[in-house]
């Protein structure tokens, strides 16, 4: 209905305007439109909406002592809310809600709650003390993808990994094998897996004047390490061969573990070697002392003694029975 507005003539009493009954009749017309907008009819206004000292009260569906009312802060400046063109609820800071298609420019999220499918568990998001303030960047992927944890076990593909650390790491590859490419992405290094596996390579670094040490591991108590090239290949020393040296200066055995032996006694000795610890083994003697070595192996195929003067030498190799003379300068077998 259009404002009824009336008219109260030109100049008083001068019998221009709207009468009593039709001024009354435009004011009861007027006040029902304003009962009606507010909820109520044109006779009574609605019991459900009433108005504060700067408050809107609503009463709710159920008429009782409990109500909902609007209060506005004290703005600093004009204000003004809009409600957009939709339907749903309006949605306040403390309660619980759901929200749909809404998108959230810069939220600040604490310990946030992620359901799981079926919404019966959550994913709980929880955070560290901070000195600054952090970024996480989340990169620009090229399909669906899966977040990487410390302790769930996934399988991580096209992964550089800087300057890592790996503690009792495994790695599987083609075949069950464990490969190490290089940086154009060829194969360097091939771990081929064993079943029931119970020896292993273990690679040392260490100190100054000493050098790495490659060496066999595991639950055996003797174990061979073992070189083998490829087809006809063979095995290469890019360096000079170093033995690992014994000096024996007293009568009595010598190792039969330590590849080379040197006797330095001023004085003749006699002394002795076990039976070799592997088919293939060498031992090699030499006499840089003054002194007459006599040597008695356990089991000799030349003889019995092999007897060495000084600046003499020999090479024997264990032949699975006995020790064999592969060479000498100036030994006498005996």
């Amino acid at each position: 209905m259009v404002k009824q507005v009336i008219a109260n003539g030109t100049t008083a009493n001068d019998g221009t305007g709207d009468t009593l009954r039709s001024a009354a009749t435009k004011i009861n017309s007027n006040f029902s439109e304003v009962y009606t907008i507010l909820g109520g009819d044109s006779t009574a206004l609605t019991s459900k909406i009433t108005f504060g000292d700067g408050t809107i009260i609503f009463e709710g569906t159920t008429a009782d002592a409990n109500e909902t009312t609007i209060i506005a802060d004290d703005p600093g400046a004009d204000r003004q809310i809009v409600f957009p063109n939709a339907s749903g609820h309006v949605l306040l800071d403390s309660s619980t809600a759901t929200l749909t298609n809404k998108t959230l420019t810069s939220p600040v999220l604490t310990t946030p709650q992620i359901n799981d499918t079926s919404a019966n568990h959550q994913y709980i998001v929880g955070v560290s003390e901070l000195a600054a303030d952090r970024t996480i960047t989340l990169p620009l992927l090229t399909g669906d993808d899966e977040v990487t944890f410390n302790a769930h076990t996934q399988t991580l593909t096209n992964k550089s990994l800087t300057t890592p650390t790996l503690n009792a790491s495994t790695v599987t590859g083609l075949s069950g094998a464990g490969v190490f490419n290089d940086s154009a992405g060829n194969e360097a290094l091939v771990l081929t897996k064993t079943s029931s596996a119970v020896n292993h390579i273990g690679i040392k670094n260490n100190a100054t004047n000493n050098g790495p040490i490659v060496e066999a591991l595991g639950t055996d108590t003797n174990i061979d390490v073992q070189l083998t090239a490829k087809g006809t290949g063979g095995v290469k020393l890019n360096s000079p061969q170093i033995l690992t040296q014994e000096t024996k200066s007293t009568a009595g055995a010598i190792s039969n573990t330590v590849p080379f032996t040197e006797f330095t006694s001023g004085s003749a000795k006699a002394n002795s070697l076990a039976d070799g610890a592997s088919i293939g083994q060498m031992k090699t003697l030499v006499v840089s002392g003054a002194g007459t070595v006599t040597l008695t192996p356990a089991n000799f195929g030349p003889g019995t003694t092999l007897t060495l003067e000084q600046n003499e030498s020999a090479v024997l190799i264990w032949e699975g029975t006995n020790w064999q003379i592969l060479s000498t300068y100036g030994g006498a077998v005996a």
